[in-house]
């Protein structure tokens, strides 16, 4: 009975705090950005990328970058900004967040905890809609209306978990231009240049424990390019081998 009690008090904590995430999304601290232009990134285009967040991902060169990034938070954020349009990423730095959106079913099954109540949902939530950088993902299609003063706002959420970290990315325009081809195509193509930045494999090509007597496939039957059959050179020097050897065996029979 108490297991199932604490259960329950973490996952209305953690629905708690995802929820004020969703609805204060405007609130940032500046950080210490690290951009780049690469050379296959159109000309219009910056790239943000950071390894503290572990992502990267290209947005168009006049938006404005925010980052909240501390290790002390629960949450990091970065987000790029051109008037009412907006695109966020939002990680979690919690391990315990990426359980518990497991155990309760998937990031599908948390999409409606997690919306602010002042939000209506367009359509239906959907799964892998989007592929981001090869993860599985829910997305939902919201709208935030009614608001004295502030333009109604479409906003899409795309909720993922990778390397056991929960992620949840954000864009937002107002109604009036979100389906627009210009808004569109930018969605898309920050969408479409998304990675993580995962830790390389370290390289083995140069260990030695893999090389026997030049054989660069790691066995020891002369066959270099792993296919499984030995090469002319590596038969030849077998024979020049056994010759040598029949002849040290004469030479000691005459002995």
């Amino acid at each position: 009975m108490y297991d199932l009690k604490l259960s329950f008090f973490l996952n209305i904590v953690f629905i708690l705090g995802l929820v004020t995430i969703a609805y204060h999304q405007n609130e940032y601290v500046l950080g210490s950005p690290t951009t780049a232009k690469l050379t296959n990134v159109p000309s219009n285009y910056t790239t943000y990328a950071d390894a503290r967040l572990g992502v990267s991902f290209e947005y168009p060169s006049n938006w404005t970058l925010d980052e909240k990034i501390n290790r002390f938070e629960k949450n990091s954020e970065v987000a790029v900004i051109n008037g009412n349009s907006s695109f966020r990423v939002m990680k979690s730095q919690s391990n315990s967040d990426a359980e518990l959106v497991e155990k309760l079913g998937g990031p599908k099954e948390i999409v409606e905890l997690i919306l602010p109540s002042k939000e209506r949902i367009i359509g239906q939530i959907e799964e892998n809609k989007y592929f981001i950088d090869g993860a599985d993902t829910a997305s939902v299609l919201t709208v935030l209306e009614g608001i004295p003063d502030v333009p109604d706002r479409g906003l899409e959420r795309i909720i993922l978990i990778h390397d056991d970290a929960l992620f949840v990315f954000t864009y937002q325009n107002i109604v009036s231009t979100f389906d627009s081809r210009p808004s569109q195509e930018v969605f898309n193509h920050i969408i479409n240049s998304f990675q993580f930045l995962d830790a390389s494999k370290p390289d083995t090509s140069g260990d030695i424990n893999s090389l026997d007597n030049g054989d660069s496939d790691g066995d020891s039957d002369g066959d270099s390019d792993g296919d499984g059959v030995r090469s002319s050179d590596t038969a030849d020097r077998d024979r020049e081998r056994s010759d040598e050897s029949d002849n040290d065996d004469v030479e000691e029979n005459n002995l």
